[in-house]
């Protein structure tokens, strides 16, 4: 049976609906994180470049949701940073094959099947599966023992985005609120992603895995808030490490010390008139350059 045929076997069919984000304020309570180590030496492209995550793994942006409703076609969502690095991974390997499990909307618990993730149903995925995201990148991995690599992963920003969203209200956002939960989102973000990661580097002992992580949109409204996200970053990058998994980090090119509105409204769609936190399609190529370049490919 051919990897195509085996994997739609395994896969079948779940959704999306949403964003990831970056986050929020100066206020916020950070977390202590140790640097993460070197990065292990690279395993070259496989069969299969499997891709797990959220709306922005998915490629989603909101003018394109809104335009295709109410039957939403996944094709149209092509222009993301899996589209970008998997032609990347076809200059190198021509015959490989990608598999996109992403869902908008996810979250670290829905991920794990701990709640469902809000978009499939009702719409349709890239690749359409039962059970949760990763049940069926393990599925993937172990029918394919040494044929799928690399493996993405971008998980946690809707976490942090329902901790914003708790907290607020109709006058806005209530930092103090923010502020008292975010070690603890912090907390959850870091042992949900260890177990993630754990499982698929069970699965696959030398997978080359790649966790990419978050930029910050919200700087347009909440001055000082990229410390917040640097601290997110480092703790997902020390996390990815225990595991043997690279590390991109969107933050320096999407919210560079100089420049910094300019580039985050030319690299996101969040000065838009749908101020959509999501990237453009030049932001989507960046994320993919900045995942090959962790990859050591």
């Amino acid at each position: 049976m051919s990897i195509r045929s085996s994997i739609s076997a395994i896969v079948r069919s779940r959704a999306r609906i949403a964003c990831p984000l970056a986050v929020i304020a100066a206020a916020l309570v950070a977390v202590p994180v140790a640097q993460a180590a070197p990065g292990p030496k690279h395993n070259p492209p496989k069969s299969v470049y499997l891709a797990l995550g959220d709306s922005l793994a998915f490629g989603y942006q909101q003018a394109k949701f809104n335009q295709n409703l109410p039957i939403e076609n996944p094709a149209v969502y092509n222009t993301g940073y899996v589209d970008d690095f998997a032609k990347d991974l076809g200059s190198i390997n021509p015959r490989i094959q990608t598999v996109n499990l992403a869902c908008p909307g996810e979250t670290t618990d829905s991920l794990l099947g701990l709640t469902r993730c809000p978009y499939h149903p009702p719409f349709d995925l890239h690749t359409n599966y039962t059970g949760s995201q990763l049940h069926a990148a393990l599925a993937i991995l172990r029918a394919h023992p040494g044929r799928v690599s690399p493996v993405t992963v971008d998980i946690g920003a809707n976490d942090v985005l329902a901790l914003v969203r708790s907290c607020t209200t109709a006058t806005g956002i209530n930092l103090e609120c923010v502020a008292s939960g975010i070690s603890a989102t912090f907390a959850h973000i870091r042992a949900n992603l260890s177990t993630i990661l754990a499982k698929l580097r069970r699965a696959a002992r030398h997978t080359e895995i790649i966790v990419l992580g978050y930029y910050n949109p919200l700087i347009v409204s909440v001055p000082g808030s990229d410390a917040v996200s640097a601290q997110l970053n480092s703790l997902v990058a020390h996390t990815a490490a225990q595991y043997r998994a690279r590390f991109a980090d969107p933050l320096p090119v999407f919210n560079p010390a100089v420049n910094e509105i300019p580039t985050i409204c030319k690299l996101t769609l969040i000065c838009t008139p749908l101020h959509d936190i999501h990237a453009s399609d030049l932001g989507y190529q960046k994320l993919a350059d900045l995942v090959f370049a962790a990859s050591g490919y």
